[in-house]
Order: structure tokens, then sequence, then C-alpha cells
């Protein structure tokens, strides 16, 4: 029997054999503009955040709107954001282990749910409950937004075909950095509004809730249990997933927390969420001890995440392009082109954030596109140490990005809350700032030295399928060793930009 075999993408523990087949437009690319409306929605939520916050303390709106405006100093407000990415952080691996062999779409829809119930009582809850009431909501809400990365995860694998998973895949992530990015504005428009921050909490409750409506009633958790997927489709689903099945393996998780390479990448991965979450909640207020308005602070935030989701989009392909050709391996070391490309957006990172609290309010464009600048550099650098995770292990690369996710976004989540006490109640003091800006870029090149001289890209020892062949295999043809048919390795696995979450801390 004659078997085309394709060279796939490796995702963490799965193997297979992937045949040439037609791609056919069906209900289960209807079920991944859902999913992808879904991230939107949700990374529209995180990238509001900290345009709420500020909107809620914003005093020169007490005469003028119908609101409530609440006397909360930055100590107040960081601990209120701090609650929300500590809630994700704590539930990022929990939420991965337990939740991805569920797949259910009514997870989906209950986090939707409790997101949008929250948004709407929102108002009452700060206005009535205070900081500390509005502090658990915003936990419970990142403890359910964790849930969503790994059930999506699970449903991919139940409707698509191998072959499809990657491109809808890195489709559905990008959502949450679109949600980001239409977010940031609107948010700063609604803020000017009479009803200010409280109409912010409500058009997020109704994008929410509207959202839950159609993935409860619209989807499902597999092609069989949609009643408006035809038998031609089901049966070309069955027929592409008939020979990929899961790899039953054991993680090593002693080996994982014992590595060094794992931990240098953490340093790395750490230092990158704590940039921007300190781009999503501090460079507003930032901008705004700058003499602007809420809506241009959020426009120029705005501008920056654009050139962060630009620059990765387009050079992480181009140099994994490099890579495959053998071009720069052939000139170097894969560790240390990797840890060329992460020294070299760490050193401008870092520039950049020692130059940028001492420009002056007359060189506005200046600021703006330092500004753009740094946050366009991460990008760039996430193609040295986050691709380095798929170097080092094959088999368990998806565990290896929640767990370095897991502890950087821990770090990255006691940000505001630390940056809240440099501030205090002298938010416009320019020192203050410089003291701010010169700790995030000393702690940022010393998780980049870590990482420099400890990171490595040479496959791990306890990667189980060894350092030369993938684990796939036709186990429709036979079960036995002998008719065992093997793909080379490719150094490639599934993108997850997990993230990035955001990301990631998304």
């Amino acid at each position: 029997m004659y078997v085309e075999f394709l060279k796939y993408k490796f995702q963490d523990s799965y193997e297979g054999v992937i045949t040439k087949t037609k791609f056919k437009i069906g209900v289960r690319h209807v079920q991944m503009l859902y999913m992808f409306l879904g991230s939107v929605v949700m990374g529209g939520m995180r990238g509001c955040i900290g345009i709420e916050i500020l909107a809620i303390v914003d005093s020169t709106r007490r005469n003028d709107s119908y609101i409530q405006i609440h006397d909360w100093d930055r100590r107040v407000q960081g601990t209120i954001i701090s609650s929300f990415f500590f809630g994700y952080a704590v539930m990022l691996l929990p939420a991965e282990l337990y939740l991805k062999s569920f797949g259910d779409k009514f997870v989906i829809t209950s986090v939707l749910l409790i997101n949008g119930a929250l948004s709407a009582a929102m108002p009452t809850i700060v206005n009535r409950g205070g900081w500390a009431a509005m502090c658990n909501a915003h936990f419970l809400m990142g403890m359910t937004q964790a849930c969503i990365s790994p059930v999506n995860q699970a449903l991919l694998s139940k409707w698509l075909p191998p072959i499809e998973r990657n491109p809808f895949g890195c489709l559905i992530d990008t959502g949450l950095y679109l949600g980001i990015i239409a977010a940031l504005p609107l948010s700063g428009l609604l803020s000017e509004t009479r009803l200010g921050w409280e109409l912010i909490f409500y058009s997020q409750a109704i994008m929410t809730l509207s959202m839950a409506a159609m993935w409860g009633l619209l989807t499902a958790s597999s092609p069989d249990e949609h009643q408006a997927v035809g038998d031609s489709e089901k049966e070309y689903i069955k027929e592409t997933l008939a020979c990929y099945r899961m790899k039953r393996l054991q993680k090593p998780w002693r080996n994982i927390l014992r590595s060094r390479q794992i931990w240098a990448i953490v340093c790395a991965h750490a230092a990158s969420n704590i940039l921007f979450v300190f781009y999503l909640v501090d460079i507003p207020l930032y901008l705004k001890s700058k003499g602007l308005s809420l809506k241009e602070c959020a426009q120029q935030t705005m501008l920056a995440v654009i050139a962060l989701w630009f620059m990765y989009t387009t050079t992480t392909p181009t140099v994994d392009w490099f890579f495959k050709t053998g071009f720069i391996t052939y000139i170097c070391d894969v560790t240390y082109a990797r840890k060329f490309v992460n020294a070299l957006g760490a050193f401008s990172i870092v520039i950049g954030l020692l130059i940028l609290p001492n420009i002056t309010v007359e060189w506005p464009y200046i600021r703006l596109t330092v500004l753009i600048a740094i946050l366009g550099i991460l990008g760039f650098q996430y193609t040295g140490f986050l691709e380095n995770l798929r170097d080092i292990s094959q088999n368990y690369c998806g565990t290896l990005i929640v767990v370095s996710s897991s502890f950087a976004s821990i770090l990255a989540a006691v940000t505001p809350l630390l940056h809240g006490f440099i501030l205090s109640t002298e938010v416009e003091d320019a020192n203050r700032w410089r003291i701010l800006f010169s700790s995030l870029a000393i702690v940022y090149a010393f998780c980049n030295i870590i990482y420099t001289v400890f990171g490595s890209s040479d496959r791990t020892d306890w990667d189980d399928i060894g350092k030369n062949k993938f684990g796939y295999h036709n186990s429709a043809i036979a079960d036995n060793d002998t008719n065992e048919l093997e793909l080379h390795e490719t150094n490639h696995s599934d993108t997850k930009l997990s993230k990035l979450e955001a990301d990631t801390a998304m």
C-alpha cells in the first residue's frame, strides 16, 4: 500500500502518520471562527485593565459625569491589577494538567458567562464593596481566563485534521493580541463618555455574554455532537485522524524542574512578561503623567502592542526559515545563535528603558518612537529564548512552555504591586519614574544575563525519543516494531503563543 508521508510540526506528546489530503471547507472552520472570536473577547478584557483603573480614579471627572470617582493611590491600584494576574498565574498549570483532556465547549461557555456576569456587576462591586471586593472579582476573572488555552488545544485536536491545526491554532492565539489592540483605544474612548469607567465594564459584559450565548447555542465539543456537520465531513475528519494518536508518556517532572536549561529560559521569559505587563498597566499612567488624556494614552499603548505583534509574527518565521535552511547552523551553533538574538534584543530594550524617562515633554514623538521600539524589539527577542524551548525537547515542548509561562506569570503578577509602592501618591514625580524604569532595566538585564550564561539549545537527556528521530509511526498498519515507519527530525513543534498570554501573562 502506498502512503505519501508529510512532515508535520510536532505537537507535545503526539505521534502519527499524516497523509496528503485535499483541503476542504466545512463546519469545523465555523467552529474555529467562534474560537477566534472568543480569544478576541478574552484579550480585550485583559487589554483594557490598565485604562479602566485609571478611569476609576480620574479626579478630573468628578464634576462632569454621573459616575462615582474613587480616591485610590497607586498602591491600591497596583494591588487590584496584580490580583487579576495572580489569579491567572496560579491557575495556568492546573488548567493545563486537568482541563486539557476535557475539551468541552461548556468550559469555555462557563468562563465567558462568569467573566460577563462579573463585568456587568463590577460597577456595583466597586461602588459598594470598594477596592477589596474588586480584587476578589479580578482574581476570579484571572483564574477562569487561564482555562481558555488548554480547552482550545483539546478542541483543536477533536475538530481539525493534524495538517490544519498549526495555522488555525496560530490564528486563535493571534486573537488575544487583536483583542488587546482593539480594546485599548476603545476603552480610552469610552472613558471620556458621561458613564466613563462604568461603560467600559458594561461594554465588556455585553460582548462577553453575547459570545457565551453563541458558544452555548452554536458550537459543539466534537464533530459528532454538532448537528450541522455532514456525514462526509465527519468521515473526512475521522480518516485524517485514523493514524494519529496520543502517546502515553509520563512527564519527567523532576528532571524538568531540575534542569538548568529550563530555569535559564524561565528567567528570560519572566523578564519579557514583566515588561509586557508593565506596558499594559503602567505605561498609560506614565503617559498620563506627561499631560496626555486617557484616550491618547490608550492609543499610544496600542501602537506599541501592534509593533510587538507585527515583529513576532514576521521575525519568527523568518528566523525559523534560516534555521531550516542550515545557513545559521553552518556559521555557528544553534545555542550561540539563539543567545545572540536574545542578547541583541535585551540590550536594545535595556537602553530604551534607561532613555525613556529622561525624554522631555517637548519631544513627544521621540518618546512615542522609543515606546514603540521597545515592545517591537521584544517581539524580535521572542525568537531567541521562546523558540529555545522547542530546541531542548521535542516530546515535552508544550509542557515546558506551560511550566515556563506559569513561573514567569507569577513574577509578572508582582510587577504592578511593586510599582504601586514605588509610585505611591507621587505618580507625577519624574524621579520616581526614573527609579521605576531603572529598576525594570536592571531586572531585565539580570534575567537575560542568566539566560546567556546558563541557557542551551542541546536536546535534554530525558527527552524520551532520543536525538535523531521523532516518534511518528503508522499504528493503523501495524503495531509491531518491524512495520514501524518513522519520520526524520525537523526541529519544529506546534506554535503556542501562551504565552506571549500575556502569553500572553496572557
